[in-house]
């Protein structure tokens, strides 16, 4: 009887050791038993006070939830980050910080274990907020441990997952690793790789103010890599070189270069000239028309390079690019001194953009440099006339580009028919006005110097 007892005894304690277990002992999200009943206590005395933010109430029963049953929600490790935070910043002790830091560390490295599969935050999003965090709380710390991470969070997350508020933290990382040379083709081929993550994301970003942020970061990470110090042309020739040659069909890749080329004003590169050509040949676009146009302006073939600035036009969407794309073809055929062409592309891109009077100040230039073409020396002065006139459009419109029109009108006033000159044509009279011929064609009024 008493063995029998002792069988029934020892069963029990069996049963209720099966029945009474921790969610991290057997791998399910509440345990077993009492300690299921323990840990959803917890859970609930917990959460209130870390949604009010007062952690230090839920310091303890978060402890017991996070050390027990740590497969049972994915806000323990949300609400842990910010209990750790708290700790650390409340804390003078530096030892205490230290240990409270390598705490916080370990919340992310026990969220992957359990969550790192997750639909919507998995793995590589997690390593990029615990490298935040790590450069956060740990600023002085190695950066090659939270490069790692945020490189796993841009190279490696899917599209829907990929979150573009890394962008900024792993490039600015990548750039503070500069200092160790063998580094530099990594920070290239990450601003590379960022960029094309970034315009991923931005095509499944309706317009909003989502993409207006994604835009901004964008153009943060372009500053970053632009004041680095690296990005010379030199450089960039021998990295990308050979890479252009193999990528030649790779229509994104030809993108990223020349973008890159253009941030870093290395556009007058045979290596940003072919990456230009090859993209034209592949799948034109305003940037790979413009680039062969640059190429056609260093061989100085400036009408070719007008039509290629012309195709650019006809592919941009953007008002501003138009009118860029419209002056820099008016700058080529002025070269060429195909004026009557050059001012009309000038006067085209003064439409495209009202506030932009540069495109004025070239007419001006333009006239100026044609008193050659009349005969007369008297009809080659009031050529002025209209050149002055221009610059004053241009001032009215445009006060950036004051400075150079005031110096320039000063410079022409001086070639003013004086009056004695007026007196012997009868039909120039002051204040009147006064028709130019030859190819300007254009109206003015008569003045004397």
């Amino acid at each position: 009887m008493n063995r029998k007892i002792g069988f029934f005894a020892f069963g029990l304690l069996i049963s209720s050791a099966i029945m009474a277990q921790k969610g991290v002992e057997d791998g399910s999200m509440y345990g077993h038993g009492e300690d299921s009943i323990r840990c959803l206590q917890n859970l609930s005395l917990y959460q209130p006070y870390a949604k009010q933010g007062d952690y230090a109430s839920a310091l303890e029963f978060w402890e017991i939830v996070y050390a027990e049953c740590p497969a049972s929600r994915l806000g323990i490790y949300i609400d842990g980050a910010k209990i750790k935070a708290w700790q650390w910043n409340k804390e003078t002790d530096l030892d205490k910080k230290a240990q409270i830091f390598e705490e916080l560390m370990a919340v992310y490295d026990q969220r992957i274990k359990y969550f790192g599969d997750h639909n919507r935050y998995p793995t590589p999003w997690i390593l990029g907020k615990k490298a935040l965090d790590y450069i956060q709380f740990n600023p002085k710390g190695d950066m090659k441990q939270p490069y790692e991470w945020l490189k796993a969070a841009i190279y490696d997350s899917p599209t829907a997952n990929f979150e573009p508020a890394y962008a900024t933290a792993f490039i600015s990382v990548s750039r503070a690793l500069l200092k160790d040379d063998a580094h530099k083709e990594n920070f290239f081929n990450d601003y590379l790789k960022t960029t094309e993550r970034l315009d991923e994301k931005l095509t499944i970003t309706p317009a909003g103010p989502n993409n207006e942020r994604i835009v901004g970061i964008k153009n943060g990470v372009d500053v970053l890599f632009s004041n680095s110090g690296a990005a010379d042309c030199e450089t960039l020739t021998t990295l990308f070189a050979e890479r252009i040659e193999q990528n030649k069909d790779n229509q994104d890749f030809l993108d990223n270069i020349i973008s890159l080329f253009k941030r870093v004003k290395c556009t007058d590169t045979d290596t940003y000239f072919l990456a230009s050509e090859y993209r034209h040949a592949v799948n034109p676009t305003s940037e790979s028309a413009e680039g062969c146009a640059y190429q056609s302006i260093k061989k100085e073939d400036y009408k070719k390079a007008s039509e290629y600035l012309k195709e650019a036009i006809e592919l941009e969407t953007n008002e501003d690019k138009k009118a860029d794309y419209a002056y820099l073809a008016a700058s080529a055929l002025f070269a060429d001194k195909s004026y009557v062409d050059a001012r009309t592309m000038a006067l085209q891109a003064a439409d495209y953009k009202k506030n932009f009077g540069a495109p004025y100040v070239l007419i001006a230039k333009m006239y100026a440099n044609s008193v050659e073409h009349f005969d007369d020396p008297v009809i080659k002065r009031t050529v002025y006339w209209a050149a002055v006139d221009k610059l004053q459009k241009a001032k009215t419109v445009d006060p950036s580009v004051s400075e150079e029109v005031n110096d320039l009108i000063s410079k022409y006033k001086e070639q003013y028919p004086d009056t004695e000159d007026i007196f012997m044509h009868p039909d120039i009279n002051v204040g009147k006005t006064f028709r130019i011929g030859g190819w300007i064609q254009e109206s003015t009024v008569a003045r004397n110097k």
